[in-house]
């Protein structure tokens, strides 16, 4: 007992956040697969700055996608479109191309069922396709809409590896490496940049590999899944190379409750912190050229992220609370009223706030929505956001993980 107590003790001299750095922690960046129009002013009271949206060479509505596709909102010409609104608002995009990313089936032009995607006119074919020749489509796709919205040159592009495979899969890295090699190619051409989107161990091949003149590296921004158990994707993450995070996925904001069991449908979203450690341009974009957030901005928001490296982060509803006394709290989840699980689930992030004069509990926001939830003990978090813990993937053994 004693021991787990000075241990309790260094860990809490460690955990330190400015009051400054709490001021505006709020998340600046999210991505969105939806029409963002109707929560412009929602998102600005937020403190969001980046929005992250789609291209793609083909509408999905087979995947109830339909407003996936910014392009299918308009162009900048139109001044009621979704782009339009978004940069008159004084936001800026985080332009993002994905087209059945979900499986390694994708470098072969085929879905994650096997069939064949669609071709250049969209239509489907049961014409088989070289990764070579899919990786045309989507980067003559994504080069086409990025001129069309009249994205500035040398912003960024980020394109998808969505799903988990190790370093054993020589089939899959073949593949992958092969369709970057084109993508950088036809992107770099068309004026822009070649970020990524995957896990850790996508990120270190990409970066690893050659492209068609030699040179190392097919893609210059690394943006890291939130999917925990991904291969390497924490020990990318502690590699402090990565450039874009995604902290939260399948989050919902701006839908409010209107009886005891409904909600009026929210925006669906995900939520990203920027790297402090690395550049801050990293391809996003408004109309008059790139974006970047501030320095301090930045630093804010990454200052302010913890991971939970205890299976058992209870959050207490007050400071004063007893440890059976949990956090209650509701939101609004695909038009239903959903209690949140009084934990903060291990390896996931949360935002850290005022702490408890003895240093022993913190405040957290554990789905990132800006609003502090309850409190943990400090003992439950990493002591920075440096130190994402490694997935376990026995159930009972991340239950007893505790952090050291």
């Amino acid at each position: 007992m004693l021991n787990l107590l000075s241990a309790s003790i260094s860990a809490l001299a460690t955990f330190t956040v400015s009051s400054a750095s709490i001021a505006d922690s709020r998340i600046a960046i999210v991505d969105v697969a939806f029409d963002t129009r109707k929560h412009l002013s929602d998102f600005k009271r937020k403190g969001v700055k980046v929005i992250g949206r789609y291209y793609s060479r083909c509408k999905q509505p087979e995947l109830g996608l339909n407003a996936k596709r910014l392009i299918d909102q308009g162009g900048r010409a139109n001044c009621i479109s979704e782009v339009s609104q978004l940069l008159r608002g004084g936001f800026a995009v985080l332009s993002i191309y994905q087209y059945y990313y979900n499986s390694a089936q994708k470098f072969d032009g085929r879905t994650k069922k096997g069939r064949i995607l669609r071709d250049a006119n969209c239509e489907w074919t049961d014409v088989p396709r070289s990764v070579e020749e899919e990786a045309e489509l989507d980067a003559t796709a994504a080069v086409k809409q990025a001129k069309a919205m009249r994205q500035p040159r040398d912003t960024a592009i980020y394109f998808g590896a969505d799903f988990n495979f190790t370093a054993k899969d020589q089939d899959t890295r073949e593949k992958m490496v092969r369709y970057f090699r084109v993508i950088k190619k036809i992107v770099n051409a068309g004026g822009y940049q070649v970020g990524a989107y995957g896990s850790g161990l996508a990120h270190q091949i990409l970066r690893k590999a050659k492209d068609a003149q030699g040179k190392t590296g097919l893609i210059k921004f690394s943006w890291i899944s939130a999917s925990r158990a991904f291969a390497n994707t924490s020990d990318f993450h502690r590699s402090k190379s990565w450039h874009l995070f995604q902290n939260q996925v399948d989050k919902e904001w701006f839908g409010k409750p209107i009886n005891e069991t409904d909600c009026s449908r929210g925006l669906p979203l995900d939520t990203n912190v920027q790297n402090k450690r690395t550049e801050r341009n990293i391809g996003f974009w408004r109309s008059n050229g790139a974006f970047a957030l501030s320095s301090r901005r930045i630093r804010r928001v990454y200052n302010t992220r913890r991971f939970g490296c205890d299976g058992n982060a209870i959050v207490r509803k007050a400071r004063r609370s007893r440890m059976d006394e949990v956090m209650e709290k509701e939101v609004c989840l695909r038009g239903k009223r959903t209690t949140l699980a009084p934990k903060i689930d291990y390896a996931n992030a949360a935002r850290v706030g005022r702490k408890s004069r003895q240093r022993q509990l913190v405040e957290v926001d554990i789905d990132d929505d800006e609003t502090m939830d309850g409190w943990t003990w400090a003992g439950n978090l990493t002591s920075s956001f440096d130190t994402k813990p490694n997935w376990i993937f026995a159930a009972k053994d991340r239950d007893e993980k505790t952090c050291k």
